[in-house]
């Protein structure tokens, strides 16, 4: 699995400290210290995932999203800040951000959309835990748009944002969320998208430098294959990652999209693993089956349709076969 930058998490932290949230007993449970938080330390996606879903519900702002998102910008990043400064022009610093957008703290994929009048950035959410992912689409969305400021601001232009979709529901919270984007917002959307009218993106950077570009480029590029290097728990993260879901879970593709390696990939090092995607997610539905069938009331068509399961009768095989009794004989005797 990919690892990433620990800037993003150290920023939420001391942001979430100052709003009075204590993170310390959490940060040591996962072996990290508030006093020794290295911004340009890695962490694997999977354990920030856990970091944060403990930290997130204990949030009482529902709007820290967005203002943890707005706290993000160029400073910060090393060769991919310096990469965009000295990029030709604003369309190519655009473009560039997109195409190494593995170096910034998304959880998705983002992809830039030029139109003649108007332009857009859509962001594609990745697969989250339900407890996640509103604050991180939040605070993507909010990060991507002050990212983009950052950008024009090396030009004198500004961002005039025309409408903004979010991939979740307003959580009665609509005007609020208009106000901090200062224009129209569209919810349950199918992904997150910044509508923006065009500025001038061809205006040259005072920064450009092709010498320079070209070298910070190549530090991207080496940064990348460091972070893109597996390790050898792979196996372990992903059912980390398994784990954070209550009801339907995701797919193959969409994992190994979210850590940063091909499906091909993701096979090849789990089976060198002697595992297996469909091993790893038989051994989260099992788990969360015995949970659900010893400590709820559920209906066993109710256990299965949150596991995935399209029929009733596919669960009690599969239970079945793992546990040597079926779904309702395993509630009875527990």
């Amino acid at each position: 699995m990919s690892t990433r930058s620990l800037i993003s998490l150290v920023s939420a932290i001391h942001n979430l400290n100052d709003m009075g949230l204590d993170c310390s007993d959490i940060l040591k449970k996962y072996g990290f210290s508030m006093d020794h938080l290295d911004p340009f330390g890695l962490i694997d996606r999977a354990t920030e995932l856990k970091i944060l879903h403990e930290l997130v519900p204990k949030i009482d702002d529902p709007m820290c999203g967005l203002k943890l998102g707005q706290k993000f910008s160029l400073v910060g990043y090393g060769p991919f800040t310096l990469m965009l400064m000295t990029a030709p022009n604003a369309y190519e610093a655009c473009r560039m951000g997109v195409q190494y957008q593995d170096l910034t703290y998304l959880y998705g994929t983002i992809e830039l959309d030029l139109s003649p009048n108007q332009s857009g950035l859509n962001i594609f959410v990745s697969p989250l835990p339900d407890s996640v992912r509103d604050f991180l689409i939040d605070r993507d969305i909010a990060g991507t748009y002050q990212l983009l400021l950052d950008i024009l601001k090396i030009i004198n232009e500004t961002v005039e944002l025309k409408a903004v979709w979010i991939p979740h529901s307003d959580n009665g919270l609509a005007k609020e969320y208009e106000a901090f984007f200062d224009c129209p917002v569209i919810f349950d959307a199918p992904y997150s998208h910044l509508e923006i009218s065009n500025v001038n993106l061809g205006q040259t950077f005072p920064q450009a430098n092709p010498l320079a570009f070209n070298l910070y480029k190549s530090q991207c590029d080496a940064l990348l294959l460091e972070r893109a290097q597996t390790s050898s728990n792979l196996a372990d993260q992903v059912l980390a990652y398994l784990e954070l879901f209550e009801y339907q879970f995701p797919k193959l593709e969409e994992v190994a999209t979210l850590f940063g390696i091909s499906p091909r990939s993701l096979r090849r090092h789990l089976k060198d693993e002697d595992s297996s995607f469909q091993q790893l997610l038989n051994q989260i539905r099992f788990t969360k089956a015995k949970t659900f069938l010893s400590k709820t009331q559920l209906p066993i068509e109710a256990i299965a349709d949150r596991l995935g399961y399209s029929e009733p009768a596919s669960f009690n095989h599969a239970f079945t076969r793992w546990s040597g009794r079926s779904p309702s004989h395993f509630r009875r005797s527990n």
